[in-house]
């Protein structure tokens, strides 16, 4: 047994320690995630906190049927629909947290700056989409998940997975005109 089964399976016993130390390793990650959803922080913040509520009466549902990851990925997600049905106006995401790198100095800059743009002008892009499109992205790419998992954490057939990651892409490919080309990361779709 991992030592992260060993927590879960402690946390599903009730054990409030488990369930801190599960807070603690997973914090940093599920607020990224509805950050990149919502686009909003003090949004993000509370979807956060419904997170982690959600997880501490609903730990005992966990299976091992999946990953934990992707089970608390699908947690996130459905508590960050639940946002956006009630908050109906987005608000732009900064990006600026995704790559806190510094700036190089020499001739590397103007190359950073073009990536940069690029990557600001992919993200508004997509930012802009409909959530049945927007999600699979940010899951697929930001989150690192397979078009598989994907589909899994939507709660759709593994088909309809891959078609909406590649319809975006498509409809990216049409928005940026050529300026950013996304490529599927992992020999994927």
């Amino acid at each position: 047994m991992s030592e992260l089964d060993s927590l879960i399976y402690h946390c599903q016993q009730g054990e409030l320690d488990a369930f801190s130390e599960l807070f603690q390793r997973c914090e940093s990650q599920v607020y990224r995630l509805a950050l990149t959803i919502l686009k909003n922080e003090q949004d993000a913040e509370d979807a956060a906190q419904d997170v982690f509520l959600r997880v501490f009466r609903q730990i005992n549902r966990f299976q091992y049927q999946a990953a934990f990851s992707t089970w608390l990925t699908a947690v996130v997600v459905n508590t960050c629909r639940d946002h956006l049905r009630r908050r109906k106006v987005r608000q732009v995401l900064s990006l600026d947290w995704i790559h806190p790198e510094t700036c190089p100095s020499g001739p590397a800059v103007s190359e950073d700056f073009e990536q940069k743009r690029q990557h600001t002008v992919l993200w508004d892009c997509i930012d802009q989409m409909d959530d049945r499109y927007r999600l699979p992205m940010i899951l697929f790419y930001r989150q690192g998940l397979s078009a598989k998992e994907t589909a899994l954490v939507l709660n759709l057939p593994v088909m309809t997975g891959y078609s909406r990651l590649n319809t975006a892409r498509e409809m990216l490919q049409k928005q940026v005109r050529g300026q950013v080309k996304l490529a599927a990361p992992k020999g994927e779709v």
